[in-house]
């Protein structure tokens, strides 16, 4: 199976070595997108072995993984692999996602953080826990975790959709449009970690991001055919 990881990173020089580094323990291909930085993370993601995809300004989440499935496509891969820059997704992980696609047929495989509920901010996870049973609802699927971006799409995926906004909202609006559509969509259990002394640093703005994220449930429930 033709695979590689793609890792979005914005201003990462503190992490991206590391998450390159163990991630390429994991998968030999590794794509680093930097999203606009202005720090050393494209020269450290290089240095680690990664290919470097340079975006000039900085677009978002969404606007890299619209990058993502276009290298993938033009290089023929079967799936991809997305994780973070930040080390709150653990690579040493990707080999269940490797597997559960292998095994169960899913097109979208999406890591599961909320199986260990203490070790996550309590509005995160009301948050999420809101955003699953209303996407559940939706899709007429069970969805386990509505926001993780630690994610497998395979080469259907990636060929049959485009990628329609630029922040983090995108990864809600793919699962929703592919779930509608009936596109098998799995989860497995992934390590969850969440640094309170901030050595890590999400852009995930809690309360802007989950009203987009609103917002697009509310376009997937009205317009039939997004």
């Amino acid at each position: 199976m033709k695979l590689c990881a793609f890792i979005p990173a914005y201003n990462s020089e503190t992490t991206i070595s590391e998450v390159v580094n163990r991630t390429r323990a994991e998968i030999d291909r590794v794509v680093v997108i930097d999203d606009g930085s202005t720090d050393d993370t494209a020269r450290l993601a290089k240095g680690a072995g990664a290919d470097v995809l340079k975006v000039p300004k900085n677009r978002g989440k969404g606007n890299a993984l619209r990058l993502a499935f276009c290298h993938a496509l033009k290089k023929k891969l079967d799936a991809i692999i997305t994780l973070d820059a930040d080390l709150q997704h653990d690579p040493s992980d990707i080999p269940k996602f490797i597997k559960h696609y292998l095994t169960r047929g899913s097109r979208i495989v999406i890591g599961n953080r909320l199986t260990d509920k203490e070790k996550i901010p309590r509005i995160r996870y009301t948050v999420n826990k809101i955003g699953n049973y209303t996407f559940s609802w939706l899709i007429n699927q069970p969805v386990e975790d509505s926001q993780c971006g630690f994610r497998l799409y395979d080469r259907l995926v990636m060929g049959n959709f485009q990628i329609l906004n630029d922040g983090f909202e995108a990864e809600a609006d793919l699962l929703l449009r592919a779930g509608k559509r009936g596109y098998k969509i799995g989860f497995v259990p992934i390590k969850t970690i969440y640094f309170p002394d901030r050595q890590s640093r999400s852009y995930y703005r809690p309360v802007k991001d989950t009203f987009r994220i609103s917002i697009i449930f509310l376009m997937n429930l009205f317009w039939k055919n997004r």
